[in-house]
């Protein structure tokens, strides 16, 4: 397997082929019907969102706001579902039913970025009105027919019949959580934002977006699992992590080397991570057996009860974090086992950080050096393609190095230079790896403001900031004169936060 693919943010893995043949007579999958869908319009709303994401290329600045529609779900009294990626940076939201000019004001409640679930309510001094509430259902088998329930205009419901074709796992990230996804099979527009899944008038998933032609639909099972929690940050549990990479052994010369029998099923651990309840425990090309008492097949899945062979990280998936788990493995031939609480995982805590949802964006100005963390927010500047566009060395640390880690250390870019007299024969250099400032490695922007505080190269009496990156460069500005210089700057290119510029303690 391709390390991009392993670590990749979107892991797919396809476990349950399309039914081919049905015993009975179905309808047309993909056909619409509006008929009745007016039944929704009480219960599905059309939520308009505002947001102002920080600008990726001027990381001291907020975008122009844009405005978004998509769908959100009445659950309960005054609780409204939705995606979370897509109420992400709000500044402003508003819910209204169909065919209603009433837009009620609405606020982010609790957000789970990880899992893409949110739960809006109105804001205080309003309430949603004559709204029906719509039930969650079960997990839907392969072959069942659903409907996906589209917000068609601000006047019109569309209910468009779709198949539940497969089951996959979707894995956010390295060592990170792993959701179940059903790909639906039928015709649907490009992008479907939030829409609700519905099978016998109950909200089976919730559709978050579109890969290859076929929607892709958180399933019921996650969303009772997220609405069962806290949902408070201070007691949410969450979705959880073993921290570990695993991964099927189908050679017959590697499985007798690490001692499977045959017909036995096992998987080989590839990778244990600092921030994994079981790294003290466990290593690398140890095998695993079970997880508690549920035993592993020959092809690395166990069986779930609707579903059938599923891959094991879904066993994970169904538990909270701190919930505990005992892992059956051999090391060597030798049976042993280890039981430790399960832990949540967050994105930001990996080299390469996913995208933020909250709060601005880490950099610091030195000279017109503009400097800050890679993530895959700044991946994103080089557009939707980004995976293929960016620049190499850049793609490296995310494809190959992006680990989690306890003290979450980063890669410090500098990603442009603002031109002034002060940084002249450097304003073409960019996306520069940062390795070491005055002779001193950085991993994150404090740490970088830190380590300008310390005394810098000292050359016939003139102080200075030397600049290293992995490509060789090397940028040298002196301390002096970095204040008249960050004045004539920010008045330029209009970074009216002075906190955005280095100034010595």
């Amino acid at each position: 397997m391709k390390p991009d693919k392993l670590y990749g943010m979107l892991v797919r893995f396809k476990i349950l082929a399309l039914l081919t043949v049905l015993t009975v007579e179905l309808p047309a999958i993909g056909s619409t019907d509006n008929k009745d869908s007016s039944r929704y319009e009480s219960s599905v709303l059309h939520l308009t969102v505002t947001r102002a994401a920080p600008d990726p290329e001027s990381p001291w600045a907020l975008q122009n706001t844009d405005i978004s529609g998509n769908a959100g779900v009445v659950i309960s009294e005054n609780r409204v579902l939705t995606q979370a990626s897509l109420v992400s940076r709000a500044v402003y939201i508003q819910a209204q039913r169909v065919d209603d000019v009433e837009k009620i004001p609405m606020e982010i409640v609790f957000a789970d970025y990880e899992a893409n679930l949110a739960i809006l309510a109105p804001v205080k001094g309003h309430r949603l009105g004559n709204v029906k509430i719509m039930n969650i259902g079960q997990d839907v088998p392969l072959g069942a027919d659903v409907f996906l329930i589209a917000i068609e205009n601000e006047r019109q419901l569309q209910r468009i019949s779709l198949r539940t074709l497969e089951i996959g796992l979707r894995e956010s990230s390295i060592g990170g959580i792993s959701l179940p996804i059903y790909n639906l099979g039928g015709q649907v527009r490009s992008t479907c934002k939030s829409d609700p899944i519905v099978r016998n008038g109950l909200l089976v998933g919730l559709c978050v977006g579109v890969l290859e032609s076929q929607p892709q639909v958180i399933a019921a099972s996650v969303i009772k699992h997220f609405l069962g929690d806290n949902l408070t940050p201070a007691l949410y549990r969450g979705f959880p992590s073993m921290g570990v990479s695993f991964v099927p052994v189908r050679s017959p010369w590697h499985r007798k080397l690490l001692g499977i029998a045959e017909g036995k099923g096992a998987l080989r651990v590839s990778r244990i991570f600092d921030t994994s309840p079981f790294a003290d425990c466990m290593k690398d090309d140890d095998v695993l057996t079970a997880f508690d008492s549920v035993a592993i097949d020959h092809r690395g899945f166990y069986r779930h009860p609707m579903w059938g062979p599923v891959p094991m990280r879904h066993y994970i998936a169904e538990k909270y974090s701190g919930s505990p788990l005992t892992i059956h493995f051999k090391r060597n031939h030798i049976a042993k086992e280890c039981k430790r609480n399960l832990i949540r995982f967050s994105g930001q805590d990996s080299l390469v950080p996913g995208a933020t949802n909250e709060g601005g964006v880490p950099h610091v100005i030195f000279g017109g050096l503009v400097f800050r963390e890679l993530s895959v927010d700044y991946l994103m500047v080089f557009g939707r393609d980004w995976r293929q566009a960016s620049p190499q060395d850049l793609l490296f640390f995310y494809t190959y190095l992006n680990l989690p880690s306890l003290k979450r250390e980063r890669k410090l870019v500098m990603s442009n230079v603002l031109g002034d007299e002060f940084n002249a024969g450097y304003q073409k250099l960019s996306n520069l790896v940062l390795s070491s400032v005055n002779g001193l490695p950085v991993t994150s922007i404090e740490g970088l403001k830190t380590q300008l505080n310390l005394p810098g190269i000292l050359r016939a009496g003139v102080e200075y900031a030397q600049f290293d990156f992995l490509d060789g460069t090397q940028i040298v500005l002196p301390y002096k004169g970095t204040s008249d210089a960050h004045k004539r700057i920010g008045s330029t290119y209009a970074v009216t936060n002075t906190s955005s510029f280095f100034s010595r303690l």
